[in-house]
């Protein structure tokens, strides 16, 4: 089984909880105001632009180069349906959503989840739900100010009345290329990040929940060869821990690390090798297949937290 790698960015915003009062003194009272003024005044003082202005770049480098590496939120979709598997509308997150998305980090966020959910519904051809969701991209992606990099007309008439994979494949993995381009170019790679992070769960959370409910068919060397990229995944958003958004995320996502702890991957050389030209020059390159060991208790603990951490990343505060 050869590593299966998916596309995926997006982010959150700050969050209080503040104790419910209970009977006491006028002085207590006093004081438990005092705290809330505190806490309140501590979150308006985080200052998010001077909070990415200082970020490591040559992290951020690294931030980029791999997340060009990812791929489109199609190709999981597609590989779903070849295993002849029935569509499921539940499996997909709530257009609804979008009036949560109150900030660009979660804004950014939303539009890697339902680009994920896109993508399943186009390889079913489920034209009428399909609209929702590409007007929910649209929305977002005009908030964000990257919608003149989305072909909306082009992309309507391929998901609505063409089984053109190929093209459908190229031009999102293209529009997004240029909205990450963009990001980066105006030092907000933290936006191509978390629309990595949305495509990424979205399109994991699918296929974990393909397996649940199809017992027959077993996908557990494409789950657990997922231990990887979660793994590079939480590195990246580590890059900007200490803000509140971030710092969710790593929570949630350290969850379902742990639950992938007992998987073990084996890289194993196979025969033959793969002739390239690179620069110019012709070059052989050894193939390499992902040995997955995974026992059923551990696909069960992995299946059961990613839906946890999918719908607390989904419903981020």
């Amino acid at each position: 089984m050869k590593r299966v790698k998916y596309l995926a960015v997006f982010l959150l915003s700050f969050f209080v909880i503040f104790s419910s009062c209970k009977k006491g003194t006028k002085q207590n009272t006093n004081k438990e105001l005092a705290n809330i003024e505190k806490d309140t005044s501590q979150i308006e003082q985080f200052n998010e632009q001077a909070f990415f202005e200082h970020i490591d770049q040559s992290k951020v480098a690294q931030i980029n180069q791999i997340i060009a590496g990812f791929s489109s939120p199609v190709e999981i979709a597609a590989m779903i349906k070849s295993y002849h598997i029935p569509f499921d509308k539940d499996y997909l997150a709530p257009t609804s959503l979008i009036d949560k998305y109150d900030i660009n980090l979660k804004k950014a966020l939303g539009l890697g989840v339902f680009s994920a959910d896109l993508g399943y519904l186009n390889i079913y051809h489920k034209n009428s739900q399909i609209i929702d969701y590409l007007q929910a991209i649209f929305r977002l992606s005009a908030d964000l100010r990257v919608a003149q990099f989305f072909d909306f007309q082009t992309l309507k008439y391929l998901v609505t009345t063409s089984d053109n994979l190929d093209s459908l494949l190229f031009l999102s993995v293209n529009s997004f290329y240029q909205i990450d381009n963009y990001f980066r170019s105006t030092n907000r790679s933290y936006l191509s990040l978390m629309a990595v992070t949305g495509v990424w769960i979205e399109s994991f959370y699918l296929l974990t929940q393909v397996q649940k409910d199809n017992k027959y068919v077993d996908l557990r060397s494409q789950i657990g060869g997922q231990k990887d990229i979660l793994n590079k995944l939480v590195e990246l958003l580590e890059v900007y821990k200490g803000h509140p958004k971030f710092d969710y995320l790593i929570s949630q996502f350290q969850k379902l690390q742990k639950a992938f702890e007992p998987v073990q991957i084996i890289d194993k050389k196979v025969k033959g090798k793969t002739r390239k030209v690179v620069n110019g020059r012709v070059v052989f390159t050894q193939d390499i297949e992902a040995i997955v060991k995974m026992d059923e208790p551990t696909l069960d603990s992995i299946i059961q937290t990613t839906a946890q951490v999918r719908n607390a990343v989904i419903n981020m505060p």
